[in-house]
């Protein structure tokens, strides 16, 4: 039949209006199967023009085995369907990620990121599967970005960037009106090395060469501190970790200052990091330094969490009755107290977000 994968095929044209099943445009992947684009938008996603298309007979077309229809490329749009408010960016694999609030759709596509949005057919949204939230402004794997400073092209892989040189540009066939223009702060994913031309991971539309990566861990602090109230049972500071990946918090390294003693009592007792279901993940801490106003606590064991799970942990103590007038106190987790293990293999993680120090929650 003359057709190698990667090619695009069709029927020959019947030159018949009434008929339309030579109008589907299909992908013929390494594997021998053709693959169904749903629909225009679909598309152009991996596509600019339909130049290329081979035409088949119907009697070839059929020794071809049908497959799932092709999904949006990563990093091109966002999805939506009808019946569910919510917006997803697209991963390889056909994986979706719902972007959980209207400030993490700003942050990674600007303030008309409600014009990236394309609705998809209900019938064709079991294409696709659901991943993990979108909690942090972290670009999703496959997202094409310009730097702002010197208009550099990076694909974003995970937590890593890999540079695409304007001469290997032409041949990922990728529309610049899908690529993220004036980003800023890719100093926050680390290096990978550039991306070679053709490279068949960024132009396999079936995306069978693609390897699947879950989603690395991410902390974000969506809870203020809350007033501080004597002789009672105290909220200091709330984290919540999404990871798409199984992970396991093995440390946490806590920092409190304030009048953390009256005289030879702690005015906090029975520290603690709790999540959602009140399980303690790491036992019960005192204070250990008479009269001191600051002191750092380290708690360990190994917390699982599941692939595809966020959980929620409040770092929490019980307050002393007489806590002075006027006290206040500041808790930092600190981001390089915090150790964090691959919960498939224990092999220990460098990579999480945020890069940057942890936030001091003041509570007053």
């Amino acid at each position: 039949m003359g057709i190698a994968p990667g090619d695009l095929i069709k029927l020959k044209d019947d030159h018949d209006a009434g008929t339309t099943e030579d109008k589907v445009v299909y992908y013929y992947d390494q594997d021998w199967f053709r693959h169904p684009f749903p629909n225009q938008k679909v598309y152009d996603s991996w596509y600019k023009d339909f130049s290329g298309v081979k035409e088949l007979t119907k009697e070839e077309m059929a020794e071809i085995r049908l497959a799932k229809p092709i999904t949006y490329r990563p990093g091109t749009r966002l999805v939506k369907i009808p019946s569910i408010p919510k917006v997803y960016a697209v991963e390889p694999g056909g994986v979706l990620r719902w972007v959980e609030t209207e400030s993490v759709a700003k942050a990674l596509y600007g303030n008309e990121w409600n014009k990236r949005v394309d609705d998809v057919a209900e019938s064709f949204f079991t294409t696709y599967k659901e991943g993990t939230p979108l909690t942090t402004p972290v670009w999703p794997t496959g997202t094409f970005v310009r730097r702002d400073s010197d208009t550099a092209l990076y694909v974003i892989e995970g937590l890593q960037r890999r540079y695409i040189a304007p001469a290997v540009l032409p041949s990922l066939r990728l529309n610049e009106s899908h690529v993220i223009h004036g980003a800023g702060g890719l100093s926050d994913y680390a290096e990978a090395g550039a991306v070679a031309e053709g490279d068949w991971k960024y132009l396999d539309a079936a995306q069978n060469s693609y390897i699947d990566t879950l989603p690395r861990p991410s902390f974000d602090f969506p809870v203020g501190s809350q007033p501080l109230v004597a002789g009672g049972e105290q909220s200091l500071a709330t984290f919540r970790l999404t990871s798409g990946m199984p992970v396991i918090i093995r440390r946490m390294r806590v920092r409190i200052s304030g009048p953390l003693w009256n005289g030879g009592s702690p005015r906090l007792t029975g520290i603690r990091l709790v999540d959602v279901n009140g399980q303690n993940l790491f036992g019960t801490q005192q204070l250990a330094v008479q009269g001191s106003t600051e002191e750092t606590l380290t708690f360990s064991g190994a917390y699982t969490m599941p692939e595809k799970t966020i959980s929620i942990v409040e770092l929490k103590a019980e307050t002393a009755a007489d806590l002075g007038a006027g006290a206040a106190y500041a808790v930092s987790i600190e981001r390089d107290g915090v150790q964090l293990a691959d919960g498939g293999n224990g092999a220990l993680l460098t990579d999480f977000w945020p890069r940057t120090a942890f936030p001091t929650f003041t509570v007053k």
